[in-house]
């Protein structure tokens, strides 16, 4: 990297500026933003939109790998804050694959659809099915997230009421594979078998064990 090149980099990390190159050769994948910080840096080239320099804190989703939670700086239209600034949103990134701290938001392509590996160990789905506490819940809603487990299952945002086996009722919104047979089961009302973790967030549909009887 030459001079000038060095400064063109500097004044893009001031300003909040998209790395060219990076949007250009990064791996494609999936970015959920967790936090907006709108910075005091603005820019207007022209008659156009204000951009407004942010730090973003985003959950990065690549293919075959394991998250991780990175902070960006960069640059987007103010008009366009408000709406990224809201619960869930998800938007495609550009990733270096020899460094994991550089990624940019890239607001040209839909995030992809990504396969997570398995896990395993306490926290894991595997683990709690198997040792957690048996409880029953009430499906309230649900929404592909555009995320597949290691067994190409789809994961859904699963709103859940845990009305049994807990010393009172509570909601809570859980990701849970769902594989293609559990799919009956997935409508408002459902009353399914679940198994708790140690977290009252660490809820796991037993689809196996079908709907609670009647």
């Amino acid at each position: 990297m030459g001079f000038f090149d060095d400064i063109a980099q500097g004044f893009r990390k001031l300003t909040g500026g998209v790395d060219e190159e990076l949007i250009a050769t990064g791996t494609l994948a999936r970015g959920e933003i967790l936090g907006v910080q709108p910075g005091g840096t603005t820019i207007q080239v022209m008659n156009g939109l204000v951009e407004r320099n942010c730090t973003f804190v985003v959950r990065v989703l690549v293919d075959g790998q394991q998250p991780w939670d990175v902070q960006i700086t960069q640059r987007v239209q103010e008009v366009s804050i408000p709406q990224l600034q809201q619960p869930g949103v998800v938007v495609a990134v550009r990733v270096d694959p020899a460094d994991h701290s550089r990624v940019a938001l890239d607001f040209s392509v839909q995030p992809p659809e990504v396969t997570l590996p398995a896990t395993e160990g306490p926290g894991s789905a595997a683990y709690i099915l198997e040792h957690g506490r048996p409880v029953t819940v009430v499906l309230v809603a649900n929404q592909p997230v555009g995320i597949k487990n290691s067994k190409g299952d789809p994961v859904h945002a699963l709103t859940l009421t845990v009305a049994t086996g807990v010393d009172t009722p509570y909601q809570v919104q859980v990701g849970n594979a769902v594989p293609a047979t559990a799919l009956p089961l997935v409508f408002p009302g459902s009353k399914l078998h679940a198994k708790l973790g140690d977290g009252p967030n660490d809820i796991v549909v037993d689809w196996a064990a079908g709907a609670v009887a009647p």
